[in-house]
C-alpha cells in the first residue's frame, strides 16, 4: 500500500509517559522507623496552649473549644447529609 503525503510528513509522535509515576525510594532506607511513647502525642498538643512561663493557658483551651464546637455545628450537618445519601 501506498502512502500519500499532502504537505510535509508529519513528525513522529514522541513516546507515551506512563500514567501513573515511578514508585519512589524509601526516603531513608538504612534509618529504623522512630519510635514513639504513647505520651508524645497527647504533651505535644497540651505544648500549644502553654503561655510563657510554660503553665497552661485555660483561655486558650477555652478559646480553642468553643472554635471546635462552632465548627463541628457548620460541619456536622453537611456530613449528616452525604452520609444519608
Amino acid at each position: 500500500m501506498m502512502m500519500i503525503y499532502l504537505g510535509r510528513p508529519r513528525e513522529p509522535m514522541p513516546p507515551r509517559r506512563p500514567l501513573m509515576p515511578p514508585p519512589h525510594p524509601p526516603m531513608h532506607p538504612s534509618r529504623p522507623p522512630m519510635q514513639r511513647s504513647p505520651h508524645s502525642a497527647g504533651q505535644n498538643i497540651l505544648n500549644h496552649f502553654r503561655d510563657q512561663e510554660g503553665n497552661l493557658d485555660i483561655d486558650k483551651i477555652t478559646t480553642t473549644a468553643q472554635q471546635v464546637g462552632k465548627l463541628y455545628g457548620q460541619v456536622s450537618p453537611l456530613v449528616t447529609k452525604f452520609i444519608k445519601r
